[in-house]
C-alpha cells in the first residue's frame, strides 16, 4: 500500500514538472503581452474553488519562484563575483534562492500594502492576498529579466555593460508603467498621480531591498 501510494505521489510530481514546462512559457507570455490582463485575472481566479484555481496559468507566486529560478540560472556566469560577498549561508543554492524569492517578493506586497492603504480597506489576509498575487505576475518577468542583466555585466565581450544597463532601464520603465495603469485603474486618479504612487511604493520596496541586501553581507563579513 505504502508503495503503491509512493508510485502515485511520483506520478503526480512528474505530471507537474512537465506540465510546467509548458505553462511557465504561456504564462511569461500572457504576462508581458498583456500585463494588466493577467493582474486583473489574478483577482477573479481567487474567486474560484481551489482546485479551479489557475488552471490555464501557473498561479502568481508559483510563477515568481520559476522566474527567479530562471533567473538564477542567467546569472551563474557570475557567481564567483557574488559569491565573495555573500555570507556562508546564502552560498548554498536552495538557501539563496529562497532568499532571492523574499527579496524580490517585497515589491508586491509594498505595492499591496499601498493600494489598500490609499483604498482605505482594512488589511487582513483576504484582503492582501489579491493584490498581491496581481503584483507577483508583474514582478515576476522584472526578477527574471534582473538575472539577465546581471549577466550580460559580467560577460567579457565589448558592449556587455551598455546592454545590460539597456536592460536595466528597460525593465524599470516596463515596471513603472505597469504599476502607473493598475494604481490609475484601481483607484480612478490621473495619471501623474498614478505615476506618484507607483514610484513611491517602488522606492519604499527598493529601499527596503537595500538595506536588507546590505544588512546580510555585513552580517555575513562580521561572522
Amino acid at each position: 500500500m505504502d508503495f503503491m501510494r509512493l508510485l502515485k505521489s511520483l506520478e503526480e510530481l512528474l505530471y507537474e514538472v512537465m506540465v510546467m514546462l509548458v505553462f511557465f512559457p504561456r504564462t511569461l507570455w500572457l504576462t508581458v503581452r498583456h500585463p494588466q490582463r493577467m493582474m486583473d485575472y489574478a483577482d477573479t481566479e481567487l474567486g474560484d474553488v481551489q482546485s479551479e484555481q489557475y488552471k490555464d496559468t501557473l498561479s502568481p507566486p508559483l510563477f515568481l519562484m520559476v522566474c527567479l529560478l530562471v533567473s538564477h540560472v542567467f546569472e551563474r556566469s557570475s557567481a564567483a563575483q557574488a559569491v565573495k560577498l555573500l555570507p556562508s549561508f546564502l552560498t548554498d543554492t536552495q538557501n539563496l534562492l529562497i532568499f532571492r524569492v523574499f527579496i524580490f517578493s517585497l515589491f508586491p506586497l509594498i505595492l499591496s500594502l499601498r493600494l489598500l492603504q490609499l483604498l482605505k480597506i482594512d488589511l487582513d489576509r483576504d484582503t492582501l492576498k489579491p493584490v498581491f498575487y496581481s503584483q507577483c505576475f508583474v514582478t515576476a518577468p522584472v526578477a527574471m529579466t534582473f538575472g539577465l542583466g546581471r549577466s550580460f555585466s559580467h560577460a567579457g565581450f565589448a558592449g556587455a555593460l551598455e546592454i545590460s544597463w539597456l536592460i536595466f532601464a528597460g525593465l524599470i520603465a516596463w515596471y513603472l508603467a505597469q504599476q502607473t495603469l493598475w494604481f490609475r485603474a484601481k483607484l480612478d486618479i490621473t495619471l501623474a498621480r498614478a505615476f506618484g504612487n507607483a514610484l513611491l511604493g517602488s522606492a519604499i520596496a527598493s529601499f527596503l531591498i537595500i538595506a536588507t541586501a546590505t544588512g546580510v553581507v555585513l552580517a555575513g563579513q562580521g561572522s
